[in-house]
C-alpha cells in the first residue's frame, strides 16, 4: 500500500542531501524522502550491481513511495526496477535521464579507465574546474556552502568508479529485452527536461525511444528556464511543480 504524498528521490551521480535542502521548506503535504545508495555520502560500497539495485529496491518497498522521481543515473535505476517487476503500479517522474546515451558518449567510456577516474576526481576537487562547472551547468549560483556540499558529495562518492563499470552497453542490450518482454513496464512514466539542461539534452530521449518500444508514449514536460539542477536553481518553483504532479496522479 502506497504512502499518500511521499516521493520517493533517486538521484543522480554524486547526490547529496545538500542538493534538496533548500526545497524541502517549499513543500506542504509532501513527504520526500530520499533513497540513500551505497557507496554515496560516505556510505559502503556494494559489492555488485544486483546488491546495489536490490538495496534501492528495499528501501523503496519500504517506504511505499505514490511516485517515483528521477534524476539523472537515477532514471536508468527505475528502469532496471521495472525491469524486475517492480514499481509497475507507481508513477515514475524522470527529470533529465541519462539512459541510452550512455553507450554515445565519450566520457562514460574514458571513466572506465583507472587513471582517468583518479584524475576527474582531482579535477573535481579544484576551484577552477568547480567555477566553470558552476557557470555553465547552473541557472543561478547556489551559495558557498551548498557550492561546496555539491562537490563534496563527488568527493565522497566512492560508488563512481562502479557506476561506470557497471553502466555498460551490455546493461543496456539486457534491458531492452527485459522491458520488451514487460510491456507494462514503460507505462505510467513521464518524463521533465529544463530547456536549459546543458548536462543531458532531449536527444538522450531519442535515443531511448529508437531503442525501447513504448518509450515514445511518454508524455513530456519542458520548463524553458530550467537546467539540470532546478531543486538548486529554483527551489520553490521546483516543489510547486513536483507538488501539483503529485496532486495530478492523485497521489494526495
Amino acid at each position: 500500500m502506497t504512502a499518500p504524498g511521499r516521493v520517493c528521490f533517486l538521484g543522480g551521480n554524486g547526490h547529496c542531501a545538500a542538493r534538496l535542502a533548500a526545497a524541502r521548506e517549499f513543500f506542504a503535504g509532501i513527504d520526500l524522502v530520499e533513497i540513500p545508495y551505497a557507496g554515496f555520502e560516505g556510505r559502503p560500497r556494494a559489492a555488485s550491481f544486483e546488491e546495489f539495485l536490490d538495496a534501492v529496491s528495499a528501501d523503496l518497498r519500504a517506504s511505499a513511495p505514490a511516485l517515483v522521481y528521477a534524476l539523472g543515473i537515477g532514471g536508468l535505476l527505475a528502469l532496471c526496477l521495472r525491469a524486475k517487476g517492480e514499481l509497475v503500479e507507481t508513477p515514475i517522474l524522470l527529470q533529465g535521464p541519462i539512459l541510452w546515451g550512455l553507450e554515445r558518449r565519450w566520457m562514460p567510456k574514458l571513466m572506465r579507465l583507472r587513471p582517468a577516474q583518479a584524475a576527474l576526481l582531482r579535477v573535481f576537487a579544484t576551484g577552477p574546474f568547480q567555477r566553470r562547472f558552476v557557470r555553465k551547468y547552473f541557472v543561478r549560483p547556489p551559495d558557498a556552502a551548498t557550492t561546496a556540499a555539491f562537490f563534496d558529495g563527488y568527493a565522497r562518492c566512492s560508488a563512481a568508479p562502479d557506476f561506470f563499470a557497471w553502466f555498460r552497453p551490455a546493461l543496456l542490450r539486457s534491458l531492452e529485452r527485459d522491458l520488451a518482454a514487460r510491456p507494462a513496464a514503460l507505462a505510467r512514466i513521464s518524463v521533465w527536461w529544463g530547456g536549459r539542461d546543458r548536462v543531458v539534452t532531449l536527444q538522450e530521449l531519442e535515443w531511448t525511444k529508437a531503442a525501447l518500444r513504448g518509450a515514445d508514449r511518454w508524455p513530456v514536460r519542458v520548463f524553458p528556464d530550467w537546467g539540470h539542477y532546478p531543486m538548486i536553481d529554483a527551489p520553490g518553483g521546483w516543489a510547486k511543480a513536483l507538488s501539483d504532479a503529485v496532486a495530478d496522479a492523485g497521489a494526495v
